[in-house]
């Protein structure tokens, strides 16, 4: 059973405060990224690596040398840490099914008020395209677990340029884990990264081998879903993809997603 998440809440808020303001005491590094980025994957990684825990819902400030996670953005105050990027468009339709979960099935289903307000105008569970419209509307102007949009979490890393977070894209982790963990972790000034212990990692904390599934296969009723990159053109309709570039564009061809914004053009309704 977890915890309350007010108190949980609590205790991570107390965690910020110790890290960022005490960090040569406490010794705790950070990785955040906007939600479904692949952060706590990234966690798993890095305590695997570091040889240091990574607690979850702790009802108590974590005051010791650690991996704390997190969907803050970019502070200054780090001491040292990742940040986790994904593709927004993909980060935006993994939330949208791991809220859906949630949702009951069948016709016209009764929602409660924030589903309600996550899921604006919804009929059918299962017209992913109709309602990702809503959802991602939603999302980009007043998103959940988050205090900003893909877009405006993103250019926080960009614009922080700190010396000691490096950057872990989550599509060259699917791609080339080892290489990938390794020079996120030389980022962070920790000196030359051991590539034996990245593949270790990587071995241990695999898609294919916390969800018992190959990466692709997807299961909408899990938190590991489908663990692929590019699932959003499965799902985005024109005035979706409108949606988003209108909105995050700028930023998606500033993160190398997109080399311009043709890609709105090709998708169809």
């Amino acid at each position: 059973m977890k915890p309350h998440p007010r108190l949980v809440q609590a205790a991570h808020y107390g965690t910020w405060i110790l890290g960022t303001r005490f960090g040569p005491l406490v010794e705790l590094v950070f990785v955040v990224g906007y939600p479904k980025s692949g952060t706590t994957w990234a966690c798993q990684l890095l305590a695997d690596y570091l040889q240091l825990p990574f607690p979850r819902f702790s009802l108590l400030p974590v005051g010791c040398r650690a991996v704390v996670h997190g969907h803050e953005r970019v502070w200054k105050r780090y001491p040292r840490g990742i940040y986790v990027m994904r593709d927004g468009r993909d980060a935006l339709v993994s939330k949208y099914f791991m809220y859906l979960r949630g949702i009951p099935d069948g016709p016209r289903p009764r929602l409660s008020g924030a589903q309600r307000r996550l899921f604006p105008g919804l009929v059918d569970k299962t017209d992913h395209r109709a309602n990702l419209f809503g959802f991602i509307e939603r999302q980009l102007r007043k998103p959940t677990s988050s205090r900003v949009n893909w877009g405006q979490h993103v250019q926080s890393f960009f614009e922080s340029k700190h010396p000691r977070v490096g950057m872990l894209r989550y599509e060259e982790l699917l791609e080339d884990g080892p290489a990938t963990l390794a020079q996120a972790i030389a980022a962070m000034g920790d000196g030359p990264p051991c590539l034996t212990r990245t593949e270790e990692a990587i071995r241990r904390f695999s898609f294919a081998r916390q969800s018992g599934r190959p990466a692709g296969q997807a299961d909408d009723a899990s938190l590991l879903r489908k663990g692929q990159r590019g699932d959003w053109r499965n799902h985005f309709s024109r005035a979706t993809a409108q949606l988003f570039d209108d909105a995050c564009g700028n930023v998606l061809i500033e993160a190398g997603y997109e080399p311009n914004r043709a890609w709105v053009d090709a998708c169809s309704d």
